[in-house]
């Protein structure tokens, strides 16, 4: 059938299945190459082995809708999701901030989060 023929419906149901199939398909990419989903031009990894806690450093956010399906929504948010964290690293206790830069599905239901760490904001004077 032409897409000149296509009701809008049909048009947004192909579109929303072809985006589901890119997704599928980058993440079985990003598990087969061991990135992860992470860019490809990017700083050395290392490995670590720690536990992380994540401080959600926000209250209520204000977002904008992208587009919405029966398995999901997609906003665009205008700011940073910023988060603090602590770790340990090299037996000493890390505390670090950081903006959040990537989410990726994982095959297993988990979850691969980029955060990219940006300075601390000085404590203000009282």
């Amino acid at each position: 059938m032409d897409t000149s023929e296509k009701s809008r419906e049909m048009l947004e149901a192909e579109l929303s299945a072809l985006r589901r199939q890119v997704s599928e398909l980058e993440t079985r990419l990003a598990a087969a190459d061991g990135r992860g989903g992470c860019p490809l031009e990017r700083p050395p990894r290392r490995p670590i082995d720690t536990d992380v806690e994540f401080i959600g450093d926000f209250d209520v956010l204000r977002a904008k809708g992208v587009n919405i399906s029966d398995e999901g929504i997609c906003f665009e948010l205008e700011e940073e999701l910023p988060f603090e964290m602590r770790f340990e690293l090299h037996g000493q206790t890390q505390t670090r901030r950081a903006h959040c830069v990537w989410v990726r599905r994982l095959p297993n239901g988990g979850y691969h989060i980029g955060l990219r760490f940006v300075p601390t904001k000085p404590v203000e004077e009282f």
